[in-house]
């Protein structure tokens, strides 16, 4: 009996400890990636240099600048909630928040998912402001696809709000997205590679 009883209270110690491990497990893991981005106007002409200001909420702004080719290369983390024994391996999504103060002066965030044509993307007045208070709206190539959210829990629906400089110029983007070489000891790695071309001008007030 004693032999009985030992044995599932050492079974119960061994789930308890298993539960522990996994439980701390859980939390936030990060993917480092290479973008290498292309700004063109809506000619498909590169745009000239100038500044471009990679944004993130509660994160200090950091500014890089176009060469001649309307291009430049940044390197980036991506973290994501995940368990570190099962997954997943990569982010659903890498975010790329965008500010060109001379030719788009909004606060962009794009999502890249995969290789091909770009989502719909989110469109703020500032980078600071949390939930919808400075949301100017998602959009895509053509025309604005949601300026107002559905009911939440509570039956509360947030609105859109006008562009501090009353219009919103469209992009329409094309991505490619591959693991980079596996280097010895290191962890994966990602490869960008994101066009964005200018797509007309959403005039809203």
């Amino acid at each position: 009996m004693l032999k009985v009883v030992a044995i599932v209270v050492g079974g119960l110690v061994v789930a308890v400890a298993g539960g522990v491990v996994w439980a701390f497990s859980l939390g936030q893991r990060s993917v480092a990636y290479t973008l290498h981005l292309t700004l063109l106007d809506a000619a498909g002409r590169p745009l000239p240099p100038q500044p471009v200001v990679v944004w993130n909420r509660d994160y200090p702004l950091r500014e890089l600048r176009l060469d001649a080719a309307g291009q430049l290369t940044l390197q980036g983390l991506e973290s994501f909630g995940a368990s570190v024994l099962t997954g997943p391996r990569r982010p659903e999504a890498f975010a790329i928040r965008l500010y060109l103060p001379e030719s788009a002066p909004l606060f962009y965030w794009f999502r890249v998912k995969r290789s091909g044509p770009l989502g719909p993307y989110e469109v703020y007045n500032d980078h600071y402001s949390h939930n919808y208070t400075q949301w100017v709206g998602d959009f895509d190539a053509t025309h604005a696809v949601r300026r107002q959210t559905a009911p939440d829990n509570a039956g509360n629906v947030y609105h859109a709000v006008a562009p501090t400089s009353g219009q919103v110029v469209r992009w329409q983007g094309k991505a490619t997205l591959e693991r980079a070489p596996k280097q010895p000891a290191a962890d994966p790695a990602y490869i960008l590679n994101l066009t964005l071309q200018q797509s007309g001008v959403e005039v809203l007030r």
